[in-house]
C-alpha cells in the first residue's frame, strides 16, 4: 500500500519532503509526495531536496520517480540493493546540514556504518544550521541517544556559489536510546565559531564579528573562541554561539554574513537572538526541537524534552511522525517553556 504525503500540510516546506522520503526508506514503505513546496515563491523540489532523495536512493536502494528540479509529485517504491556509502553534489548553495539531515534519521536504527559524500553546497547559509551548529548542537543532543556522527569538512562554502565538500559518518546504533532532556542545567561555557573565507582575512572579518558579539553579550561564563579562515570559492562569513549546560544539553544560534551587513552588525545580530536563547529554560533550542522529533520517534521507550518554542517546523514533524507511526505525544506549556513527551501507543 502506497501512503500519500501531501506535502503543502504545516509550513509546507522541503523538511516534509526529506523527512518523509528518509522515514519512507527507513521502513520500506511506498511513499507518494504530492504538492511539494506548492505555496512557495518557488514551488517543487530545490537542490539540496533533490540530493537528500539521491542519497537517500544510494542507500537503500529504493526506486523513484519525478524527482528533478522543480517537481511537485515524487513516487518512491521499495528497491534493493541498499549501499553503505553514498555520493551527492549539490550545485547551488543549499545547505549541506538539511541533505545530512535526511541521512541521519535514516541511519538512525541501521544495524551497519554508513558513509555520505557531500561535493558543493554551502556549510554557512540562510535558513538553515551551520556546520558548527550541526556538529556541536545537533549531533551533540544525538550522542545523548547513542547515535555518532562525524563530520569531515574539507571545503567550506557560502552563499551564493557554496563549493563546500564534506564527509559525514553515522555509526551504526541499533538500540538508541531514548532522551531525557528536562532540565538544561547551569550554563558552564560558551563557544563562539567566527568563521568566514579566506578573501576577508585582511579586513579582519572573523576577528571584528567575534569581538561584536562579545562587547554585546558581557558573558558571565568561560568564553572559547574559535577563529576560522578558510578556503572557498565565494566570499563569506558567519558566527556561530553554543552554549553547554551542566545537564550536557547544547543550545546555539547561528547568523550567517551579508552583502548588506558590516562584520559588527553580525555579531549584535546574534547577540541579540543570543541573549533571547539564554533568558529562556527550555533544555532543547527552538533550532534543534524540530530536529530531534524525528530521532525521538525512533525509540522504543518514552522519551522527554522541554523546549524554548513550538515553531511550526516543529508541528509539521509532528504531524509526519503521526503518519508513520503509532506514537503518544503529548505537548505542555510550563510558565516559560513547552515540554514534549512522546511514547509507544
Amino acid at each position: 500500500m502506497t501512503k500519500i504525503i501531501d506535502c503543502s500540510m504545516g509550513e509546507g516546506g522541503g523538511s516534509i519532503v526529506r523527512i518523509s522520503v528518509a522515514l519512507a526508506a527507513l521502513t520500506k514503505t511506498s511513499l507518494k509526495l504530492i504538492n511539494i513546496r506548492a505555496n512557495r515563491s518557488n514551488p517543487g523540489l530545490r537542490a539540496q531536496h533533490l540530493e537528500a532523495i539521491n542519497a537517500l536512493q544510494q542507500l537503500s536502494g529504493f526506486s523513484v520517480e519525478g524527482a528533478k528540479i522543480g517537481s511537485k509529485m515524487v513516487i518512491i517504491s521499495e528497491g534493493n540493493n541498499p549501499k553503505n556509502d553514498a555520493l551527492v553534489n549539490i550545485r547551488t548553495a543549499g545547505s549541506i546540514s538539511l541533505v545530512s539531515q535526511a541521512v541521519s534519521y535514516y541511519s538512525f536504527i541501521q544495524k551497519r556504518d554508513i558513509r555520505l559524500t557531500i561535493k558543493g553546497g554551502a556549510t554557512h547559509g540562510k535558513w538553515a544550521p551551520s556546520i558548527e551548529y550541526l556538529e556541536n548542537v545537533t549531533h551533540s543532543l544525538l550522542k545523548l541517544m547513542n547515535k555518532k556522527i562525524n563530520i569531515e569538512t574539507n571545503k567550506f562554502g557560502f552563499f551564493p556559489k557554496g563549493g563546500a565538500e564534506t564527509i559525514l559518518r553515522y555509526d551504526r546504533c541499533e538500540n538508541p536510546t531514548p532522551l531525557i532532556l528536562t532540565d538544561k542545567g547551569e550554563l558552564e561555557r560558551i563557544k563562539v565559531y567566527s568563521t568566514a573565507s579566506i578573501s576577508l582575512r585582511n579586513r579582519k572579518v572573523a576577528e571584528r564579528q567575534l569581538k561584536s558579539f562579545i562587547k554585546n553579550a558581557a558573558p558571565d561564563v568561560e568564553i572559547t573562541p574559535i577563529i576560522n579562515y578558510v578556503e572557498s570559492i565565494s566570499p563569506g562569513s558567519g558566527l556561530t554561539v553554543v552554549n553547554q549546560y551542566s545537564s550536557g544539553s547544547s543550545k546555539g544560534t547561528f547568523v550567517p554574513g551579508e552583502k548588506n551587513l558590516s562584520a559588527e552588525e553580525v555579531g549584535e545580530i546574534c547577540c541579540s537572538i543570543w541573549k533571547r536563547m539564554k533568558q529562556r529554560t527550555g533544555a532543547i533550542d527552538v533550532y534543534a526541537t524540530d530536529q530531534l522529533i524525528v530521532p525521538m520517534a525512533l525509540t522504543n521507550s518514552k522519551s522527554e524534552i522541554t523546549v524554548d518554542e513550538i515553531s511550526n517546523h516543529t508541528k509539521t514533524n509532528i504531524e509526519l511522525i503521526k503518519k508513520f507511526f503509532q506514537k503518544a505525544i503529548v505537548i505542555k506549556k510550563e510558565k516559560d517553556h513547552y515540554s514534549i513527551m512522546m511514547k509507544n501507543l
